[in-house]
């Protein structure tokens, strides 16, 4: 069968053939209607009275995205406990679906992770909602559940704002709330949560070029137009900033009716917290000591809005260096530079999702991370695996997208890898050789036709042509930065060496060293 991602349970096949006729008579046992949308819109059969029924049967003893898949000549039954677990069925059903027919056969299937997530970043770069549903029309063939929609960062903000509409008219490019609304539906009908991220306290310039009174220093900011990390960031100290913050997340809030909403953290530099009176005299009366803790702080209080709300909190894994940081929420695991602090959070039983930078970040070229290195990724922290590990959620690729410009790139740059991931996370990892013959057959059909795909020369690249990829993407990752901007990037991240040996081992060969530290040599001169 070619499926991807292969079945974790039992298949069998029997003689016999389901032929798909152009309208069906569904027999429906308590599901919403929309969870056949996606059915109906890929196949393009009407639903009314007919020989050939579909049948969906609910089943609460099973697990929430679990599913059986039964078909026979004149019928199609799907049995699942929820509306994904429906979607997921007929989704198969899809797959196996050869110029209108089915092979009879029946099929128990559930996945490995809950959290089967991809990344996409359009605060770096906007891209339009056509562009976002082919994505999640991408993801969901694979059965990943889970958008992570980046929507904000020091490149602009990219939702209208009707409240403070100075948030999207300084950005320029950014999805209307009905665009918002409809992919959110659009995504929910293919089994897809959508996740918001707003960043915040850091990466923030899309706010605060537009609100400079929420920043420590007031003063007028820019855009960025280049990648890096930037000094200005919203401002703890200032009950204001908690005023704005409630009154525009009020707002925006109910645009994303899922239940988890992710609000960053990473990379805030706390430069200007260090002087600011506002901040000093918040710390003071907290009874804080180290800024790191002001951003727990300052973590708490956004929490508590969402928590309002109704809303689980996501953060990425810097979160954790606060004393004070929440415990109840979601961590997002992506750079090593601050995993011991995850050690506690995990023996607490704190939940988290693995997107390791050097694994699942997918802006990275296919020499750097190949479809081969994404299909045998391993969760771990340090050298200790942890794919079984109490908490894990499961996984999510990330694609950023400074370097980002065009759709076709975008979604060249994340499939076929990101439908990689998908079979880790639903069964696990089979051979090489049997997955890419699985995907070869499928590009030969409908996956090829949902999305732009890498071509297969591309995917796991050797020799000269791996290197000579890999060293220019170096060459350029901070191409277009101002030397300040650099500067503050490489102050704010201060890479370890436990960093820079895995950076090394994990992205380049031992007969790149030369060039590498060739460019390292000179990086540093200039700053």
């Amino acid at each position: 069968m070619h499926l991807i991602p292969y079945p974790s349970g039992t298949v069998q096949l029997f003689n016999g053939i389901c032929k798909l006729p152009d309208r069906i008579t569904i027999k429906n046992e308590g599901f919403q209607d929309w969870s056949i949308t996606a059915f109906l819109t890929r196949t393009g059969v009407q639903v009314g009275q007919s020989g050939f029924t579909v049948f969906l049967r609910r089943d609460d003893a099973l697990p929430a995205e679990a599913y059986r898949l039964s078909i026979q000549p004149e019928s199609i039954t799907v049995t699942a406990q929820s509306e994904r677990g429906v979607i997921w069925t007929l989704t198969t059903a899809v797959h196996l679906l050869r110029n209108g027919r089915l092979p009879c056969c029946e099929i128990e299937d559930r996945p490995r992770y809950p959290h089967r997530g991809v990344l996409l970043d359009c605060a770096r770069h906007f891209f339009p909602v056509e562009t976002v549903k082919r994505v999640v029309e991408g993801m969901s063939l694979v059965k990943l559940n889970v958008l992570h929609w980046h929507l904000s960062d020091d490149q602009g903000w990219r939702i209208e704002s009707k409240r403070f509409p100075k948030l999207h008219e300084v950005s320029g490019a950014f999805y209307t709330q009905n665009e918002i609304q409809e992919l959110v539906e659009y995504a929910r009908n293919r089994g897809v949560e959508v996740v918001p991220e707003l960043d915040m306290p850091g990466h923030t310039t899309g706010i605060l070029a537009a609100y400079p009174a929420y920043s420590c220093t007031e003063k007028q900011v820019s855009l960025a137009s280049t990648g890096g990390i930037y000094p200005t960031v919203l401002c703890p100290g200032k009950e204001e900033t908690f005023h704005f913050l409630e009154e525009l997340l009020d707002e925006i809030i109910p645009l994303f009716p899922g239940p988890r909403f992710h609000i960053g953290g990473d990379e805030a530099p706390k430069i200007n917290w260090a002087v600011c009176p506002h901040c000093r005299a918040r710390m003071q009366a907290e009874g804080l000591t180290e800024l790191s803790d002001l951003q727990g702080y300052f973590t708490r209080r956004v929490q508590s809005i969402l928590k309002k709300h109704g809303k689980q909190a996501i953060c990425w894994n810097e979160t954790l260096l606060a004393a004070n940081a929440p415990e109840d929420v979601q961590i997002q695991y992506w750079t090593l530079q601050h995993r011991r602090a995850m050690e506690p959070f995990l023996r607490r039983g704190g939940q988290w999702i693995y997107s390791d930078m050097f694994e699942l970040y997918l802006d990275y070229p296919y020499s750097m991370t190949s479809l081969k290195k994404v299909y045998h990724t391993i969760p771990h922290l340090g050298k200790a695996p942890c794919s079984q590990k109490d908490g894990l959620m499961g996984m999510e690729c990330c694609i950023w997208t400074e370097h980002i410009t065009d759709s076709k790139t975008l979604e060249q740059m994340l499939f076929p890898r990101a439908w990689a991931m998908a079979e880790l996370c639903w069964s696990g990892t089979r051979s090489d050789r049997d997955f890419e013959e699985r995907l070869s057959a499928m590009l030969s059909e409908r996956l090829a036709s949902a999305v732009h795909v890498a071509p297969k020369e591309s995917w796991n690249p050797k020799g000269k042509s791996r290197r000579q990829e890999s060293l220019a993407y170096y060459k350029n990752m901070n191409a277009g930065m101002s030397e300040d901007v650099r500067k503050q990037t490489v102050q704010s991240t201060n890479p370890n060496r436990e960093f820079a040996r895995s950076f090394m081992r994990k992205f380049f060969q031992v007969s790149d060293l030369p060039f590498l530290l060739g460019a390292m040599k000179k990086s540093k001169e200039r700053i």
